[in-house]
């Protein structure tokens, strides 16, 4: 037999809960803007990195991915 669909007061009494704390500030969200920034730079310089990976030395590309990979960890 279906379950019996909650009428709406009784809806909002169950998942008000979640709602109200879904909408507390994580950690992560403080410096989103700063963070979102730094991963999209990045990713671009991995991106240019890898293309001109035919015309470099091995160490700087290795050199080049491990700043790159500094950047993302301070």
């Amino acid at each position: 037999m279906p379950e019996q669909l909650l009428d709406f007061p009784q809806y909002v009494e169950r998942t008000e809960p979640i709602r109200q704390r879904l909408l507390h500030p994580i950690a992560f969200d403080d410096d989103r803007d700063d963070l979102e920034w730094t991963v999209r730079d990045v990713i671009e310089e991995l991106e240019y990195l890898v293309d001109m990976k035919a015309t470099m030395a091995p160490e700087e590309f290795v050199d080049g991915v491990r700043e790159q990979a500094r950047r993302l960890l301070k």
